[in-house]
């Protein structure tokens, strides 16, 4: 089957929603998803998926509700007991006790059998400050969780690499007006999230009042001052809890943010649970998972490249790196879509070593473990396991990540624009792959603008402006004053001029040539006499564009939510559906 060439169109007004499919689909997808997974005959490691799958949602649920749990706990603070918060899924079995065996949603219990039917709505995004576009998905999952008698699933992406751990703030005050990132953390673009932990609380402080400064700054602007002194109110509760969270010993990024933004969440009724990625990387199902890449790893490599390229000829991009690199194979190493590295490092790329019977996981440089064909899952799995202990991390890349979540787990996946475009390539990998029909997956996003008025000028505006200082040039008559078309000389030169263009409608190419320099003269002469009014135009040109840039300040869409006013996310969030 053709790869689809799907447009996802982000959306450019403000309240605009883009969603696929329609809304009032969404429900009948989730239940042929589930019709259709439960047909699937294709095994994985000598075990049908539809089995496997069922152990693992049950395990992948005990560890979410383990992990919200946790969070929880850190922000409510009338709740009996000590904090729960774990920054790892390593201390599980200690803390195993404190989780009730029999999983329960709302009250009433979850056997094998209502975990097998009930519906699992699951998105996922960077542990970052999410704007509106990203946070409608953890709106979207608990408003289908609800109507369907479901659960909403929030899977926190923590391995990927700490690109974006900075909040865009508006300087408004500044001519022209601008975008400032002011970073949490710097200089880790190639570390995971997982891996950022603060050491000492100054750093957030310092980021806090970075923000504040900037808020301040932005009130010199009398005209705005309620509203600004609205969005600092909503970042100091979130950064408040930052703080409170950090002084009850949770240290990491990831904690921090995740726990911060479920307190925002609480004002919307959000009931989502949370898992990180490298807590859903320690079930068996992802062992599985891993292994059953790894038997197969050059097909898969092909089929993944082949993949690549059909998505780059539909959408026509030339860039080797767009929308991804493509897997590698050198010698009797095979690349595959996963990342690994021992705790406190950088990623690396993962690398499959063939030699014989056995099979060893490298970064190209060191082994980091050796698999024999012949073991048998409990063997093979117990050396996947034993990298924890070591401290070494495998974990999945993006298309991997979302492969894993949608056959493994939930009974639809909700993406973002950018998930949506790299997860046609997952759907056509997962069926020439596995052999089977892909799930279907959702996308939903979103633009919420900052409740700043705008100044009425656009592009139009601008172009009309310069069009008019580039015709003063050669029609200098049509923008003089009353007192300067009372002027000899100038009105002389006027008529010379028009005589001129009605001469050079006759006359032959030489003539032509030399009317035509005359009328350059002309208008030279006649524009020194406009310098003022080209001085005003230049102006105009000047205020215009710095009122565009403001505009653009203002509706840019990927302000944290963190800095709305509460009022305006109330307004908005909890009336979208």
């Amino acid at each position: 089957m053709a790869m689809k060439d799907i447009t996802y169109i982000v959306p450019k007004n403000n309240k605009e929603v883009f969603v696929d499919p329609a809304m009032h689909r969404i429900p009948e997808m989730i239940l042929a998803n589930k019709h259709t997974i439960n047909r699937y005959t294709v095994e994985i490691n000598g075990v049908p998926l539809p089995v496997l799958r069922e152990k693992t949602r049950k395990e992948l649920l005990r560890m979410a509700v383990r992990y919200t749990d946790g969070i929880q706990s850190l922000i409510q603070k009338d709740r009996p007991g000590s904090c729960r918060y774990m920054r790892n899924s390593s201390q599980e079995d200690v803390l195993r006790h404190r989780v009730p065996e029999t999983l329960s949603m709302k009250g009433l219990p979850l056997d094998s059998e209502a975990i097998r039917g009930i519906p699992i709505i699951q998105t996922g995004h960077e542990p970052v400050f999410y704007y509106p576009g990203v946070w409608i998905k953890n709106h979207l999952a608990h408003y289908l969780a609800t109507k369907m008698g479901g659960i909403g699933v929030n899977m926190i992406v923590d391995n990927d690499a700490c690109k974006m751990g900075f909040m865009h703030m508006p300087v408004l005050s500044e001519i022209p007006a601008n975008i400032r990132k002011v970073a949490l953390v710097e200089g880790l673009d190639n570390v995971a999230y997982e891996e950022v932990a603060f050491d000492h609380v100054e750093t957030i402080l310092r980021f806090r009042e970075e923000i504040i400064t900037l808020f301040k700054k932005n009130v010199s602007d009398e005209t705005i001052k309620t509203t600004m002194e609205s969005m600092q109110s909503t970042f100091e509760n979130f950064m408040n809890c930052v703080t409170g969270c950090y002084q009850m010993g949770c240290t990491d990024m990831v904690g921090l943010l995740s726990t911060a933004r479920r307190s925002l969440e609480t004002s919307f009724c959000l009931d989502n649970l949370e898992i990180p990625v490298s807590w859903m990387c320690d079930t068996d199902g992802f062992c599985q998972f891993l292994l059953h890449l790894f038997y197969n790893a050059e097909r898969f490599a092909h089929i993944y490249n082949e993949k690549l390229a059909e998505y780059r000829a539909i959408h026509k991009i030339r860039s080797k790196a767009n929308p991804l690199p493509e897997l590698k194979t050198e010698g009797n190493a095979v690349e595959l879509p996963f990342w690994v590295w021992k705790a406190g490092e950088q990623r690396k790329r993962c690398y499959l070593r063939k030699e014989g019977e056995s099979l060893g996981i490298t970064d190209g440089a060191e082994v980091f473990l050796t698999l024999k064909k012949g073991d048998g899952f409990p063997v093979q799995g117990a050396k996947l396991r034993e990298l924890r202990h070591a401290r070494v991390k495998l974990r999945p890349r993006a298309i991997t990540a979302t492969m894993f979540s949608r056959l493994f787990f939930s009974d639809i996946f909700i993406h973002g624009i950018g998930g949506a475009k790299y997860d046609t390539i997952t759907d056509e990998i997962i069926r020439e792959f596995f052999g089977i029909d892909p799930p279907s997956f959702a996308t939903i996003s979103t633009t919420l603008f900052l409740p700043l008025e705008t100044f009425d000028v656009n592009t139009g505006t601008l172009h009309a402006l310069h069009y008019e200082l580039k015709d003063m040039n050669y029609n200098p008559e049509r923008y003089a004053s009353e007192e300067l078309l009372r002027d000899e000389g100038f009105i002389g030169r006027m008529k010379e001029k028009q005589r001129l263009l009605e001469m050079m409608a006759v006359c032959s190419g030489e003539e032509k040539s030399r009317y035509f320099h005359r009328i350059g003269e002309l208008n030279k002469l006649n524009l020194l006499r406009l310098e003022d009014e080209m001085e005003k135009k230049k102006k105009e040109i000047e205020e215009a564009n710095n009122k565009l840039a403001y505009n653009e300040v203002v509706q840019f869409r990927e302000y944290a939510v963190a800095i709305y006013p509460m009022k305006v996310l109330e307004e908005y969030f909890l009336r979208v559906f």
